[in-house]
């Protein structure tokens, strides 16, 4: 079983089969409105997490998720400041967006680590929050590099 961790099903709807999450990997792969990468293990090839862009063509926003089992080891710092930098120049995008509920200290952190900050606005949904990330790739410069 995939999305196994009780947070990972809580903020997904539950954990995917094998069967379940090969076809949402075929789709996200077979996207073009999406930029997605699975992150695994160099060691022995296991399934670590996934992150992606999604809305490329609009508002564009980044997404992660890692097994529990790698949480806290900075993998995920790791993979994203290699991913969003090169994403953002790839895609030429000048801002991206992430939405993350309070609660998650963690990826609030990771998120400020990488050059994102809360974008204030009125009426937000407080289960939620946007951040936003912003980049002169004109330049070919990323905050997050």
């Amino acid at each position: 079983m995939l999305n196994c961790c009780a947070k990972n099903r809580a903020e997904l709807g539950g954990p995917y089969t094998v069967a379940n999450a090969k076809l949402m990997f075929d789709k996200v792969l077979n996207d073009p409105n999406i930029h997605a990468m699975a992150v695994l293990d160099n060691y022995n090839r296991e399934y670590m997490g996934h992150v992606y862009i999604s809305d490329c063509d609009s508002q564009p926003t980044l997404g992660f998720l890692f097994d529990k089992a790698y949480w806290g080891q900075g993998i995920a710092t790791e993979t994203l400041k290699a991913f969003l930098p090169k994403a953002v120049y790839d895609l030429q995008l000048d801002q991206v967006t992430a939405w993350v509920k309070p609660s998650n200290k963690a990826a609030i952190a990771l998120l400020s680590k990488l050059g994102f900050y809360r974008q204030p606005q009125s009426g937000q949904r407080e289960e939620a929050w946007q951040m936003l990330f912003t980049s002169d790739v004109v330049a070919g410069k990323s905050s997050a590099a």
